[in-house]
């Protein structure tokens, strides 16, 4: 038998096999969770700046309001007999 036997014994291997086995596993699952963790927040953060940036567009076009299309329709208030009416002018005058 040779020092490295001697010193080495089969038990004892299989014990360190054994204790790094578990080392590994560990760290692989422990990596997994960190890497779900990390997916798990870039997809929050992704969805937060799309709401940030669907609320702006609204408040937007809240301010902004509605793009006119065409010639702009002018409303002129006139007294009839009845009372008030409202008619639309397409002149575009005032």
């Amino acid at each position: 038998m040779t020092h490295q036997q001697a010193f080495f014994d089969v038990g004892v291997m299989n014990g360190v096999r054994a204790v790094l086995a578990g080392v590994i596993a560990v760290a692989l699952v422990g990596l997994v969770f960190v890497l779900a963790a990390f997916l798990t927040m870039a997809a929050l953060v992704a969805a937060g700046v799309a709401a940030l940036g669907a609320s702006a567009y609204w408040l937007y076009r809240k301010v902004r309001g509605a793009k006119a299309k065409g010639d702009p329709t002018i409303l002129v208030a006139r007294r009839g007999p009845q009372g008030w009416t409202v008619d639309g002018d397409q002149a575009g005058g005032a």
